[in-house]
């Protein structure tokens, strides 16, 4: 498996866990000039923007380890102007971080709810 369709499949089953966890999907792989958010979805009124991270081992830290301060700072601009663009700014929004780690080829999928606020 490539790195793309490692990517691809990982998205898919944060995807899966999301839904499973009763979260409605709004959009996924939704790019701009900043970047891509993963994947945009809502529970219970409040809007997350999920970034789906996936290893295959931990030569470079866990998937969770790799959204460092600044992934955390260009995911907040694109979710800015997500915001912005569909006129959203007073909705409660939050970050969520998904780790798929490929362990033996299986997945192991971590999900932090709130996994960080952005400060510019």
């Amino acid at each position: 498996m490539n790195r793309r369709e490692r990517g691809s499949d990982g998205e898919e089953l944060a995807w899966e866990h999301l839904r499973n966890a009763g979260y409605a999907l709004v959009e996924r792989n939704v790019r701009s000039r900043f970047g891509e958010i993963d994947l945009v979805v809502e529970r219970q009124g409040t809007l997350v923007f999920v970034e789906v991270r996936s290893r295959t081992g931990r030569h470079f830290g866990t998937p969770l380890e790799s959204v460092d301060p600044r992934k955390q700072r260009r995911l907040g601009r694109l979710a800015v102007a997500y915001l912005a663009r569909r006129r959203l700014g007073d909705r409660r929004a939050r970050f969520d971080v998904i780790g798929v780690e490929w362990q033996d080829g299986a997945p192991k999928i971590e999900h932090v709810e709130n996994a960080f606020e952005v400060i510019e």
